[in-house]
């Protein structure tokens, strides 16, 4: 699978590289500005600075180097990358890890409860007051709360998490609306009978294992660090990895508030770094995408609140133009037909790079895989992958969360339906508000083009923000 091209050097991205103080930056910048690329670009600086360092000193310690991503697909993906920037050499200690592989590597061997798990034992305190349909906001929720605020899971406190009652619940939408007494009742009832509840079962879960990584001795520390996909990092994991950095430190966080998909907001004087103007770089120029696609994805998240870190696509900002993305609408068989036509007629199949993402895995990509069999089409699978492929495929299948901070010259969304997108009906409903941001990202990855497709009737009511000025319609038959 082929990896991004490599590149020079912009003038943007050079006011960073030439920043070499001690500290943290924060670089912000929305898809296709190059964000991950400047900060590899920064890694190699920051190699060649502490090199000549430690030359100078003759210090014998190595240079200790940490990137951390959002999930696995994306970890491989950077650490092909990075293999260029940092080279071999016994003085540097290069590290590449998701956040929850790394703390696991210093918290030791613990039982995390998984997502199912986690669930079935939150679900008995929410049945009082809350309906099944609410569950799942719910859990977001709680995972909000954990995630935003620090307490002891060794000794949990309910007090620890009362900032809840009156913080501004920002970074998940305005609706539904938790009132006062909801919030009470999650920090001073469901909370701790969840926690007493894992206790019991000695379990722990993946907000325990940030607090718990935050706790561990760091018998070694970081001279340089990079933190990619910020945005949808909690509070606590920032605390876990503040925790491990050397005095003289370079540490730089890359995020896009914009694509965040997970309820983790929080405000970086909560996690004790000043954001000061002079440590913050945006990248207004978009190098990924074309005009075209970057004015298809713009509706999406226009008027979304874009919070301090966001920033919005920018059609103005684009460096080249291209074809309108496509949006077909027909059966799902019908959607995959004209859009893997349309590819084999257009694309080069040898060279160029393809994302077929959905919402969801596993069965849902059947047909695809299916259809890409009977046309000969070889393909690889990248959702929760370790290492990034290597072979000759261009052709991957990835779930939209999965396909984080990656970069296709062409990207396929079919059976975009109301039922692998749900959401609640009022203004602001946090479930639609990630929807739009996870749309947006997704077709952000795209270079060169982009096709949605859905089934009249069916369709998620995303289509219906977009613009239809911005994209070519393909009515497959009419409904």
């Amino acid at each position: 699978m082929r990896l991004l091209p490599k590149v020079n050097p912009t003038p943007e991205q050079l006011k960073v590289l030439a920043d070499v103080k001690p500290g943290f930056r924060i670089i912000r910048g929305a898809a296709g500005s190059g964000k991950t690329t400047t900060a590899l670009l920064r890694l190699r600086e920051q190699i060649r600075v502490r090199e000549k360092r430690r030359e100078r000193s003759e210090h014998v310690a190595p240079v200790r180097m940490l990137v951390l991503t959002f999930n696995q697909t994306l970890r491989g993906y950077i650490t092909e990358l990075a293999r260029s920037s940092a080279p071999e050499h016994d003085a540097l200690q290069l590290e590449i890890s998701t956040f929850s592989s790394w703390a696991r590597s210093l918290v030791g061997d613990v039982d995390i409860a998984g997502g199912d798990e986690t669930s079935a034992m939150l679900r008995p305190h929410l049945n009082d007051f809350a309906t099944s349909r609410q569950h799942e906001f719910l859990f977001d929720e709680i995972q909000y709360i954990l995630g935003r605020f620090a307490y002891d899971p060794d000794n949990f406190e309910p007090e620890s998490l009362s900032e809840y009652l009156t913080v501004v619940r920002e970074g998940r939408g305005s609706a539904p609306r938790m009132a006062r007494p909801t919030r009470e009742k999650l920090i001073w009832e469901v909370i701790p009978a969840y926690v007493n509840t894992k206790q019991k079962r000695g379990k722990i879960d993946w907000d325990d294992l940030a607090l718990l990584a935050a706790k561990t001795g760091p018998d070694l520390l970081y001279d340089v660090v990079v933190v990619d996909e910020a945005q949808d990092f909690s509070a606590n994991q920032v605390r876990a990895i503040l925790k491990h950095l050397q005095d003289r430190h370079n540490t730089t966080f890359v995020l896009d508030a914009i694509q965040r998909i997970y309820p983790r907001f929080f405000k970086w004087s909560e996690v004790g770094i000043q954001a000061r103007p002079e440590v913050i770089y945006t990248l207004k120029e978009n190098y990924r995408n074309t005009a075209e696609i970057a004015s298809f994805a713009y509706p999406l998240v226009n008027e979304l609140p874009s919070e301090d870190d966001g920033t919005l696509p920018d059609f103005s900002a684009c460096h080249r133009l291209g074809a309108k993305p496509l949006v077909v609408a027909g059966k799902y068989g019908e959607q995959l037909e004209v859009m893997l036509d349309r590819l084999e007629s257009t694309a080069d199949l040898k060279r160029e790079s393809v994302a077929i993402l959905k919402p969801r895995g596993g069965g849902w990509f059947d047909k695809v895989r299916t259809e890409l069999h009977n046309r000969g089409i070889p393909y690889c699978e990248l959702t929760r992958q370790n290492e990034w492929p290597t072979g000759p495929e261009v052709v991957a299948l990835c779930t939209i969360h999965s396909a984080k901070g990656l970069e296709f010259d062409h990207v396929l969304l079919p059976g975009l339906s109301q039922q692998v997108t749900p959401h609640g009906p009022e203004a602001g409903d946090a479930d639609l508000e990630r929807l739009r941001r996870m749309l947006a990202m997704a077709v952000g990855r795209a270079r060169n083009s982009v096709m949605v497709g859905y089934k009249p009737g069916e369709e998620s009511s995303l289509i219906g923000l977009l613009d239809s000025n911005t994209y070519e319609l393909v009515k497959v038959r009419e409904p």
